[in-house]
């Protein structure tokens, strides 16, 4: 059988509920004034005015209550906010994109995989656009970028699910996947990842004629980040004639992989395929024919990569 397990629970991601400061934040944050900065291990990378909220403070930028509207944390007693949006009118900078960074704890080791997720919700300020590309990007030196400009040409390493639009504001969404690392990443950076092509990956909401700009500003808590090891056992011999023991060739990976199984038989000829969803083969191929005690191969395939090998099929 396929198994995985984490081999550490400890969370490389300092302050990751954002609960530790120095100081209450008192406003918003503004070019000079970035009150992020007060959540330890947390600053702005570029000169877009990401901001901290705490219970500690005023309704400006307290918790529940403040500017944007009303939010419990997903945890604890703070959460950090984020705006994105863009201004077409002449006073305007066009994009405006607010980003959070933090040094992890260790650096990330070469062709290890790591497991992530952070939470996220919409305000309820009364934004006219939700967006979905939301994620985390890891790199070996930190992001330093003297505009609010978003970030061109950089793929992060985990995205939310395509065209999930984060509209809800209620109830806080876990964005969440896993790759496989270069070696010596040791900065994060949370925040909205456009492609050149289509800057404007956005759904209209109720939007009135005359609108100007559009965007949206989300909450952000709870960032989790684990190194992953899987550990393959791959059974060599099952036997499908239904007395209850091991009458299926069952898969199983780490809980944060997609993958997708390809059954051939000797000659090469698929025979049988299947997903997560439905991670086993009971020796039948897709039409539902018995298969023929022999050698079987499969193909697993995941995200990063391929396993292939032969599984012997005794009836």
């Amino acid at each position: 059988m396929f198994s995985c397990e984490a081999k550490t629970q400890t969370n490389l991601v300092y302050n990751g509920d954002f609960e530790i400061y120095d100081t209450c934040p008192n406003t918003t944050s503004y070019p000079g004034n970035y009150q992020i900065e007060h959540c330890l291990g947390w600053y702005a990378p570029t000169y877009a005015t990401s901001d901290y909220y705490n219970s500690c403070a005023s309704s400006i930028v307290g918790v529940p209550l403040n500017n944007f509207g009303f939010q419990y944390p997903y945890s604890g007693n703070a959460y950090c906010g984020l705006l994105i949006q863009n201004c077409t009118q002449p006073s305007c900078n066009g994009w405006w994109v607010e980003y959070i960074q933090t040094k992890l704890l260790q650096p990330l080791n070469p062709g290890k995989t790591y497991s992530f997720s952070f939470k996220v919700v919409g305000s309820d300020y009364g934004f006219d656009y939700y967006f979905w590309k939301l994620g985390a990007y890891f790199t070996k030196s930190k992001i330093a970028n003297a505009t609010a400009k978003p970030f061109v040409n950089i793929t992060p390493q985990i995205l939310n699910s395509k065209n999930n639009y984060l509209i809800d504001t209620l109830n806080w969404i876990e964005i969440k996947g896993s790759f496989i690392a270069l070696g010596q990443e040791e900065y994060l950076t949370i925040g909205y990842f456009p492609d050149t092509l289509n800057l404007d990956t956005l759904r209209e909401y109720n939007v009135p004629n005359d609108i100007t700009n559009f965007g949206n500003y989300y909450f952000i808590d709870d960032l989790k980040l684990h190194e992953v090891e899987c550990e393959f056992k791959v059974p060599n011999v099952f036997t499908p004639n239904k007395d209850n023991i091991n009458d299926a060739f069952k898969i199983k990976l780490c809980d944060s992989l997609n993958y997708n199984i390809t059954i051939y038989n000797r000659w090469g000829i698929k025979i049988f395929e299947t997903n997560k969803a439905n991670n086993s083969w009971d020796g039948r191929t897709t039409s539902g024919e018995l298969c023929t005690d022999g050698n079987y191969f499969y193909v697993i395939e995941t995200e990063e990569k391929t396993f292939k090998g032969f599984v012997q099929l005794i009836r």
